[in-house]
């Protein structure tokens, strides 16, 4: 059976809709995927594809302490000796991460969990996504149980510090990382030399529907939207800015927030202090119709992000023949280029957002055309998540099975 276990940290989530595409498409190809996840999004699940994939994700927090505690037990009483080997790697951790102790003692009980299911269900390779603490737990899980593991890496955020998050010894002990973009591959192989071998380019997606539906229409309407959560990453309160500025140069224009998140009673501040509630509205997390709607009835796609790895709205907003306007953070340069798929802007810069944001605004139908049709091709030709998934299956199908996962 072509099986394989995949672990987040929180899933599903509004946020998350390029995990949850990559677990269909493997499922389409004859995969069986076993969904784990640290905890339940703090987020609602307003897309009904979220919240079926709930029902299919085993939740391990929701376990209760006295599972932790008999996952533990099991562990030490079987194989005590390498129990208090992953512990006490786990406490080495914490030395030199920036996690505190409390949090690398999580991870172990985590890993003992995790473990135990996966003993039941014959030690599946395990995925992980994100260099965080899922990294760390399944980087946990191979030291107490022996089974095999690898890796996606997104952003910046996860290996532009490589020693807070004890990088070195994950990488080390995975059996491939897959990385979003050369971008990130680049940055990974530049850091870590000898783990070339192991790197591997799997793009974020989009499903087939997304490019059998014709391109729609361009608006003339003065309308722009931002698809991304009200976070410091994604950085909001810099497109509050840009838009204060465009409301000072006299435009007028409409400014749809698809999203939520942490910074949202800030925004709505902002909104106040600038005196922009005619023409910034604030819509919440959007099922994926919804937000193919917003796409649809808007010039153009505007982030403002802090960091990024790939923004998958990004990609959405292409395949509906609408361009982007975005920072030059992570890889979003593989995507955007001024003058042929959007506008390029400099980073944590609200003028340079705000001219871009305008000149678009002051675009002809001709050039919105223009930009729109190329940015459709470019996502077509590079982020169709059933190559991906062919790409993602050949690595799994390398694994060679772990040498000292224990029989039951």
């Amino acid at each position: 059976m072509r099986e394989v276990a995949y672990l987040i940290n929180q899933y599903p989530a509004p946020s998350h809709s390029f995990i949850r595409r990559e677990i269909h498409a493997l499922e389409a190809q004859g995969w069986t995927v076993r969904r784990f996840a640290h905890r339940r999004s703090q987020a609602p699940l307003v897309d009904p594809l979220d919240r079926d994939e709930a029902q299919r994700t085993c939740v391990l927090l929701d376990s209760g302490p006295g599972a932790f505690l008999a996952a533990g037990l099991y562990w030490l009483v079987r194989h005590p000796r390498r129990t208090l080997l992953t512990l006490w790697r786990s406490l080495a951790d914490a030395r030199t991460s920036d996690r505190r102790l409390f949090a690398h003692l999580g991870y172990f009980a985590l890993a003992c969990m995790l473990s135990r299911r996966l003993r039941q269900l014959g030690y599946p390779h395990l995925h992980a996504h994100f260099g965080t603490n899922p990294a760390d737990v399944a980087h946990l899980c191979r030291s107490l149980c022996g089974l095999t593991y690898s890796l996606t890496f997104h952003g910046p955020h996860e290996y532009e510090i490589p020693d807070r998050l004890n990088l070195a010894g994950k990488i080390a002990d995975a059996s491939f990382i897959a990385t979003i973009s050369d971008a990130g591959r680049q940055a990974i192989q530049a850091r870590y030399p000898g783990a070339g071998n192991k790197l591997i380019t799997v793009r974020c997606g989009l499903e087939a529907a997304w490019f059998a539906r014709p391109a729609w229409p361009v608006t003339l309407a003065p309308r722009l939207v931002s698809v991304a959560r009200l976070d410091a990453q994604k950085n909001p309160l810099l497109l509050m800015e840009a838009a204060a500025l465009l409301a000072a140069r006299g435009l007028t224009f409409e400014l749809a927030l698809v999203g939520d998140g942490a910074l949202r009673a800030e925004v709505e501040r902002r909104i106040a202090r600038y005196g922009l509630e005619s023409c910034v509205r604030l819509c919440g997390w959007g099922t994926q119709q919804q937000v193919l709607q917003h796409l649809q009835a808007c010039r153009a796609l505007v982030l403002s992000s802090h960091d990024e790895g790939l923004p998958v709205a990004i990609m959405e907003a292409y395949a509906a023949g609408r361009l982007a306007i975005a920072p030059d953070v992570g890889a979003v340069r593989e995507l955007v280029e001024t003058g042929i798929t959007g506008w390029l802007v400099p980073p944590h810069d609200p003028v340079a957002l705000a001219d871009a944001m305008q000149a678009c605004l002051e675009a002809s139908e001709a050039q919105l055309q223009a930009l729109g049709w190329q940015a459709r091709e470019r996502v077509q030709a590079l982020h169709h998540i059933d190559r991906s998934a062919q790409l993602l299956a050949a690595a799994f199908d390398s694994v060679k099975p772990g040498k000292s996962a224990f029989a039951p």
